[in-house]
């Protein structure tokens, strides 16, 4: 069987169809702010009762949705099939965590070429983020300025987290590249995601700037982002319900602007916690992992496929046990319900993005891929005649089927190795930082400064939309 499956779930049948119940309720009684006149209108077409900018949402409305864009519900099942590699996304913070002194400061330009150059080499990234907001120029082109570099030197789909005054210039920088390229609209990497306001309210500008990315031809989404005890209840079935109406309000809106797909395959939610003694943000709680099993079953009940809630991310300010320990238990935990992991790299609950974070979190994430893959069984994969042939009490060492199979089904990694403690000490007892540091160093030995993916035509045409952006957003 070349795949795992598993079982992990923390929901009866019973209550997610209680929780279920009870956002629909939520909806229904409480409502939703939407401070947008057309999704209004929209909504009134679909069953809501309106009142100012408060949108109550039937049942009916949320069932015809599901109907429509979704799966059938089919609730919980005995075993979660994982098909294909994880991937993921890099951070995007707004300081950079530097080697070796392990202090933050402001990210710039340069650290953005730095983190493509890393992010193209490494296999779990499959869509990649500048890996930090660019502080050496002006706030409103810092977006354009990064976004343009990607289109420039990634050879991975480019994003970049955006609002409405930015987003007709990168919007044509995407007709760009897209254009160049030949790649379809919704593959080139460019999409508009936002979290939803907690508890329970959209922001205008956020649902302004997703319109206008979906008429163009792009996708734009919602989602969920509850602080547990803050903006939502500290029970974790009331979080869990709140969160749960919040995402299919957002379900409904992307149903009425004609978007649905991202939510289909590999979404996931954004929840985080306070420390109730210090009242600081945690990413890595074990209660933050309870709740994306939860959410990933929920994912399943509504036919969303193998989307979910998943954080393989820590509080641990250093490279540490406490952060192994949160990241690999989010990971794994994440995995083995069907759900997604967010973004690498990160240091601290979004406080900083480090480059040597990124190569161990893909590493992790590389062995992760490889227990995904399974066992393949085969004739010869069995290797019964190589067993005969070696007999009782012999050895496989010089046997070719062992080294072929060696190449094949040995999983390395030079940030982990595999090595005697006489070796260890004779490389000056190399840390697990410091062989992530190297790595850093070789990739980008080997590929900085990067080399322009693009014609000199279609860098023109970007530089040129650049430039309007600095004319009419700095300098006007």
């Amino acid at each position: 069987m070349r795949h795992i499956r598993s079982q992990v779930e923390v929901l009866s049948k019973r209550e997610l169809e209680r929780i279920h119940q009870a956002s629909l309720e939520i909806l229904r009684e409480v409502g939703i702010r939407v401070p947008h006149e057309r999704l209004l209108a929209s909504l009134r077409t679909v069953g809501a009762q309106v009142q100012d900018e408060r949108a109550f949402i039937p049942e009916k409305a949320v069932e015809r949705m599901l109907r429509e864009c979704l799966h059938p519900r089919v609730g919980p099942r005995r075993w979660t099939r994982h098909d294909g590699p994880v991937q993921v996304t890099n951070g995007h913070e707004v300081t950079l965590l530097e080697y070796p002194g392990h202090n933050r400061r402001p990210g710039t330009l340069s650290d953005i070429v730095k983190g493509i150059v890393l992010t193209n080499a490494l296999s779990t990234v499959g869509w990649a983020l500048p890996i930090v907001v660019p502080a050496d120029v002006p706030q409103p082109v810092a977006e354009i300025e990064a976004y343009r570099l990607g289109c420039l030197y990634s050879r991975k789909p480019f994003n970049v987290y955006f609002n409405r005054q930015s987003a007709p210039y990168l919007l044509r920088m995407a007709e760009v590249m897209a254009l160049a390229t030949g790649t379809p609209k919704r593959s080139l990497g460019l999409d508009f995601g936002f979290g939803i306001i907690s508890p329970l309210r959209f922001a205008a500008d956020d649902l302004e700037c997703a319109l206008l990315v979906s008429e163009a031809g792009f996708p734009a989404g919602c989602f969920s982002f509850v602080t547990v005890g803050a903006t939502s209840p500290a029970s974790m079935a009331g979080a869990l319900a709140l969160s749960n109406a919040e995402r299919l309000a957002c379900l409904v809106l992307m149903w009425l602007w004609g978007e649905i797909g991202g939510y289909r395959q590999g979404f996931v939610e954004d929840p985080c916690m306070l420390d109730p003694r210090t009242l600081a943000t945690s990413f890595g709680h074990p209660n933050l992992t309870t709740l994306a099993i939860a959410t990933s079953q929920l994912s399943r009940f509504y036919g969303l496929g193998s989307g979910g809630g998943g954080l393989a991310l820590t509080d641990a300010k250093w490279i540490d046990y406490q952060s192994g320990f949160e990241r690999g238990l989010g990971a794994g935990f994440c995995i083995l319900s069907g759900g997604g992991i967010g973004n690498s790299g990160i240091v601290g609950p979004d406080e900083a993005l480090s480059l040597e974070q990124l190569v161990i979190d893909d590493a992790s994430l590389s062995a992760i891929n490889w227990i995904r893959q399974g066992i393949e069984v085969t004739e010869e994969s069995l290797a019964l005649e190589v067993i005969k042939e070696v007999g009782i009490g012999g050895g496989f060492l010089d046997r070719e089927h062992t080294a072929r199979y060696l190449r094949r089904e040995y999983w390395h990694s030079p940030v982990f190795p595999r090595q005697t403690w006489d070796d260890w000490e004779q490389s000056g007892r190399e840390t697990l930082l410091e062989r992530a540091h190297r790595e850093v160093e070789r990739i980008l030995a080997e590929g900085d400064p990067p080399q322009p993916l693009v014609s000199d035509q279609v860098a023109e045409r970007l530089e040129t939309i650049r430039q309007e952006a600095w004319r009419d957003l700095v300098t006007r």
